[in-house]
């Protein structure tokens, strides 16, 4: 196809938005929009290359996946070295392991499934994955390997007339499963092919049906209702609307628009646009571990470190255009050029997995090339597998839930709550003489008549259920203590997603029916036993163990991490009020751990004597699990 400056502009219009999402630069909260402009170019740029040659019966599936390869694995494979390097020096054990698995992700291009099954892309944990970004790359690759072969069959039976027909249906189908998907499953809509097909099959649209305009002054037009809609996408769209859905229609439209008309602009055709535009798949490749450095380490919003960001991007992405992007070439057989990419993956591959064996195998490996504060960070982040994973943690799909025990002798407490709950059990076994019964389920309100739209969690209704008829009949008197994540579930994002009585439609409606389903769950259980509750633990903000790891590297020594108390209590005051109520109702006996992390009353401290007080942003670790045990020493003196 011919060069198109206007395409290559938009490019670079395309990345400037992901770098301004990415280091939050205020007033583009919508300018995640660019990767849907890089969509809706490809598509166009795909279909442009594939029917062009089935017009005259020269396609070649073969070539078409060589020029794909070369254009990407090789600077992909290369950032994926460079991750797994500064992973393996500087990275705590358990965040290794995961971008190992990531990276295996990544270079086999099935990123985006793995991102599916697990947290939002907006969520906090999502922005501190050295390689989310691969997702889009992953949803480009899978297109570019069906949509030829699907095209290749279409030709055989139909005309290349119907063709476009059917390209118009599917994306008409696709953008509708999308609406549909990003209501009931946001995050699945968000990462996965067949909500997003659509728009890279508009940019096939584009070339498919052509705008026929004599008249320069409406496409000019037509060009700027198209800047415009990407302008007002980015300045207006943000994280809390509903992502891609309907909204996604508005900067794709605006891209088509300009694509459409193909008009000269100084925003496209300008120098500095075009070279942008040409190193824009490396600016995108090289930009967002610098982005989740920073948002690690707390300097995202410090422009300082943004501006040193940008410009090692820009000349780190002019290298990788210059050296890998257009040097690599492999000028051999098909066959032989095909099995070098796949060699290339291989290895990547194979790196990856054995160093993922051998951190398992030999896990004192890295010992040897850690500093003593290194030491302290990585043996508080390794909780993450071994404090919380071996206290009978449930997951959410069981139905039945064998009785989990810790401890020797009768049981003389019973925990009843959230992952939250299974990291304070270090606390309760140095105060507890007897055995204590976890009744823990992973990210489960524990609540009576808590609903989950679509069922999304029926394992932990299911144990709620079972554990309270349990406690009707056996267990008398045995104190119960609930502790439970509860503002990450009464909140603005969970608004629809959990209910009690009838669907949410408001974050007031969603606290008056947790706060009345709450003091009744309670208070049911305190009538024959005593019941204890734990007031929020305080939440880090960002994750601890990486931080520190993170700062060690960039200033030879830890930065403490404080937050204020009045942020505590920002958070928190609707969930204290409610608790009180229920003390109010019933009697419950109330404990806090607000003395230990802001005992000052001022600030709430994030690390002691070197070690993280968390293993995450928000569960504490073993270390200050153990300091907290002399709160819960009063649940012991009761007397039955």
């Amino acid at each position: 196809m011919t060069f198109r400056k206007d395409i290559n502009g938009l490019r670079a219009i395309a990345v400037l938005a992901v770098l301004l999402y990415h280091f939050r630069i205020s007033g583009f909260g919508g300018a995640f929009i660019g990767v849907d402009i890089f969509f809706v170019i490809s598509g166009y740029l795909m279909t442009g290359i594939i029917f062009s040659k089935l017009a005259v019966d020269k396609f070649s599936l073969l070539n078409f996946y060589i020029h794909r390869a070369r254009r990407i694995i090789p600077a992909l494979a290369v950032l994926c070295v460079a991750v797994w390097l500064f992973g393996l020096l500087y990275l705590p054990t358990i965040d290794y392991r995961e971008l190992l698995y990531t990276i295996q992700n990544a270079i086999l291009f099935v990123s985006n499934i793995g991102f599916a099954n697990q947290v939002s892309y907006f969520d906090t944990p999502s922005q501190e994955n050295w390689l989310l970004h691969t997702w889009s790359l992953s949803v480009e690759w899978q297109f570019y390997l069906i949509y030829p072969i699907v095209l290749i069959l279409l030709r055989k039976f139909l005309s290349l007339r119907s063709i476009k027909y059917i390209i118009l249906f599917l994306a008409i189908v696709s953008l509708v499963l999308c609406i549909v998907q990003t209501w009931f499953s946001p995050v699945k809509a968000f990462f996965l092919l067949p909500f997003r097909s659509w728009e890279m099959l508009a940019g096939g649209i584009v070339f498919l049906f052509p705008l026929k305009l004599n008249n320069n002054t409406y496409a000019k037009l037509i060009q700027y209702l198209g800047f415009v809609s990407i302008a007002l996408s980015i300045v207006f769209i943000n994280t809390s609307m509903p992502w891609p859905g309907y909204l996604a229609i508005v900067p794709v439209v605006g891209t088509m628009l300009i694509i459409w008309v193909n008009q000269h602009s100084f925003i496209l055709n300008n120098p500095v646009s075009q070279w942008l535009g040409k190193i824009s798949y490396s600016i995108y490749l090289w930009h967002w571990p610098f982005a989740v450095a920073l948002t690690i380490n707390g300097s995202i919003n410090e422009w300082q470190y943004v501006v040193y960001s940008f410009l090692i991007t820009l000349l780190l992405a002019f290298l990788s255009y210059f050296f890998i992007e257009t040097r690599v070439k492999i000028n051999k057989t098909k066959v032989v050029q095909i099995i070098c990419y796949l060699l290339i993956i291989i290895f990547v591959v194979a790196l990856s997995s054995i160093t993922r064996h051998l951190l398992r195998d030999y896990p004192k490996l890295r010992a040897n090339i850690m500093s003593k504060d290194f030491y302290k960070i990585d043996s508080i982040s390794a909780e993450k597998y071994l404090s919380i994973a071996r206290y009978c943690l449930v997951s959410h799909d069981m139905k039945q839930f064998p009785e989990c025990k810790a401890g020797e002798g009768e049981p003389s407490l019973i925990i009843m709550g959230d992952s939250h709950a299974a990291a304070i059990y270090p606390a309760i076994k140095k105060v507890n003489p007897k055995a204590t019964l976890l009744w823990t389920h992973s990210a489960c309100l524990m609540v009576e008549g808590v609903h989950y739209i679509n069922n999304m969690q029926p394992g932990c209704v299911n144990l709620f259920k079972q554990k309270k008829a349990l406690l009707e009949t056996q267990y008398s008197n045995v104190p119960v203590l609930f502790v439970n994540f509860l503002t990450s579930y009464i909140s603005e994002k969970n608004v629809g997603n959990i209910y009690f009585t009838k669907p949410t439609t408001s974050l007031n409606d969603l606290q008056q029916q947790f706060r009345k389903a709450y003091i009744h769950s309670v208070c049911e259980i305190a009538k024959h036993r005593p019941v204890y509750v734990l007031k929020p633990i305080p939440v880090a903000g960002t994750n601890i163990p990486k931080h520190m790891a993170l700062s060690l590297v960039l200033h030879g020594s830890t930065v403490e991490v404080t937050n204020p108390i009045s942020d505590y209590y920002k958070n928190n005051d609707f969930i204290l009020e409610t608790i009180e109520l229920a003390k109010k109702q019933c009697n419950i006996q109330i404990l806090d751990t607000l003395p230990y992390f802001c005992a000052d009353n001022k600030t709430c401290i994030t690390t002691e004597n070197g070690y993280p007080l968390y293993f995450d942003n928000n569960h504490i670790s073993q270390y200050a699990s153990e300091r907290l045990a002399p709160i819960f020493e009063p649940i012991f003196k009761h007397k039955p």
